[in-house]
């Protein structure tokens, strides 16, 4: 009876130790020594947990209110936000996002700042805290940066001007073939490396140290937030039944009476999303129709590779210029490619890019499915009331729409305009404009700022990289400090031209005033 009693004595130690092990006690591990990591090395660990790097913040009750998924969320992106370290100001015990304000609002939207969406209430059972949801919809509401906000604001603030931070990407993990295939888990390992946590959904039917929920037969889905793994668990040690594999998932939860777990490695789970945030002044709006929770059925049925949304530049004055920094695309599948294009100064109607130049363009290559943050590799201006297209095409995988009505097209064989939404969006920046400036706002005119006095202005025509034309106007500036100058009626625009504009003080100064425009 005695050996007995201390087996128990020295399980509930045991047991006691894990639960409240921290990463606050003094550690040569830190947020930075896991940024400067090699990110597949620790992949390759057979045991990793966040907690020792200082990123995850204490576990928090969601008392009966069916936030699950919510909690989740906010526990995720703190992880992101301390392992990215965008914020110096906050530590993994002052970092608290607010579960409440994204229950409150995925049922509860209203329109954007900008106008493009209209509010919307979600139908829904009861109040919204016990109403139910679940991850993915979490990252589609932050995705249009409603949120995430501070957990001392008031849950109904409103989310698009109270946000935190602004999140850049929405990371999906694949979990259909977790239990069957390593190759499906080391995924999942580098995005818990990579991001600091995931969220996940699985069926709960019990409190257990180490569960397999795959043995019981009944239960509720329940989203927790994964922070780590232990490949050395012996199966036997899950519980009900055991398993066949050994290692288990290192759970945080959001119930006090359990506030850390192991789900076995056989677990099935879904909606396993990281998140990647960035400071709120690195952009500073987003424009996007995609606003309503679901998505449309008809993405994953034809699966859409190629589609656009256009959008009306609404935030430059005649002080300010508005960017294009970043373009955000929803993408189904793993390790795809995916080219985004800007067109500038495209009409609204019958939208179709054959014969236009894009601004800007990038291919890259993207091992998650999500929301998937690209930024350009240069700036593209957008004129005040000017529309502009952004268009993503997939290789490998396909684009998600939205419920959402907006100017929207697909390419099937040729453009056409669809009544739901793509999952495209752009992140824009106001800066100062400069002194002097030169744009090309069309292949045929050029937009001219500068200071007083007379200036010269070049225009160049290239074809096939050989110098064709080059054409001199000066311009008097003495009462307008904006011009439009168009150009020469004989140039013809081809696939292989290409135009260049310079603006000079003098003829005999070298030295031009400001950047060259290129089109």
């Amino acid at each position: 009876m005695k050996a007995k009693l201390m087996h128990i004595f020295w399980g509930v130690v045991c047991v006691a130790a894990f639960l409240t092990q921290t990463a606050y006690a003094d550690d040569i591990k830190s947020p930075e020594s896991l940024r400067n990591a090699d990110i597949e090395m620790l992949a390759a660990q057979p045991r990793f947990d966040s907690r020792e790097y200082g990123i995850i913040t204490p576990v928090r009750d969601q008392g009966n209110t069916s936030l699950c998924w919510a909690y989740s969320t906010a526990s995720a992106s703190e992880a992101s936000v301390l392992r990215k370290g965008i914020d110096t100001a906050v530590t993994a015990r002052a970092c608290f996002l607010s579960p409440q304000q994204i229950g409150y609002a995925r049922h509860n939207r209203g329109a954007d700042p900008l106008g493009n969406t209209s509010g919307e209430r979600t139908p829904q059972s009861g109040e919204w805290k016990y109403s139910g949801s679940g991850t993915k919809y979490a990252a589609g509401l932050l995705s249009t940066w409603c949120g995430p906000v501070s957990a001392n604001l008031p849950y109904n603030i409103n989310g698009w001007t109270g946000a935190e931070y602004k999140l850049e990407s929405a990371i999906l993990v694949d979990g259909a073939n977790l239990a069957q295939s390593t190759d499906a888990r080391e995924k999942m390992k580098r995005a818990i490396v990579k991001y600091g946590a995931v969220t996940f959904s699985y069926n709960n039917a019990r409190e257990a140290e180490r569960y397999n929920p795959n043995n019981d037969k009944s239960g509720q889905p329940h989203a927790c937030t994964v922070i780590g793994w232990d490949d050395t668990l012996s199966a036997e040690s899950f519980v009900p039944g055991g398993a066949k594999l050994n290692g288990g998932w290192l759970v945080k939860n959001s119930y006090n009476s359990l506030p850390y777990f192991y789900l076995s490695y056989e677990v099935t789970c879904e909606q396993i999303y990281a998140f990647d945030y960035a400071v709120n002044n690195k952009y500073d709006y987003n424009y996007f129709y995609d606003a309503k929770a679901e998505d449309f059925g008809i993405g994953s049925l034809v699966k859409i590779t190629k589609a656009a949304n256009v959008f009306k530049a609404k935030k430059g004055t005649a002080e300010k210029s508005e960017q294009i920094k970043a373009v955000s695309v929803g993408i189904s599948g793993q390790n795809t490619e995916c080219t985004v294009e800007v067109y500038t100064n495209v009409s609204e109607k019958d939208f179709n890019p054959q014969n236009m130049v894009p601004a800007a363009s990038k291919t890259v290559d993207l091992e998650y499915g999500g929301f998937n943050c690209i930024e350009l590799d240069v700036p593209v201006k957008i004129e005040n009331g000017s529309s502009f297209a952004v268009v993503a095409t997939v290789q490998n995988g396909y684009i998600t729409l939205n419920e959402s009505a907006g100017k929207s097209y697909l390419y099937r064989g040729g453009w056409m305009a669809f009544e739901a939404a793509p999952r495209i969006k752009a992140f824009t920046k106001i800066e100062d404009k400069p002194n002097n400036y030169v744009e090309f706002i069309s292949e045929s005119q050029v937009k001219v700022v500068a200071q007083s006095g007379v200036k010269q202005l070049v225009l160049v025509c290239y074809a096939n990289s050989t110098l064709k034309d080059v054409y001199i106007e000066p311009i008097d500036f003495d009462t307008e400090i904006e011009k439009i100058i168009s150009l020469p009626k004989e140039w013809k625009r081809t696939e292989n031209t290409v135009y260049k504009a310079f603006l000079f003080d003098k003829p005999d100064n070298i030295r031009p005033l400001c950047r060259a425009a290129e089109f």
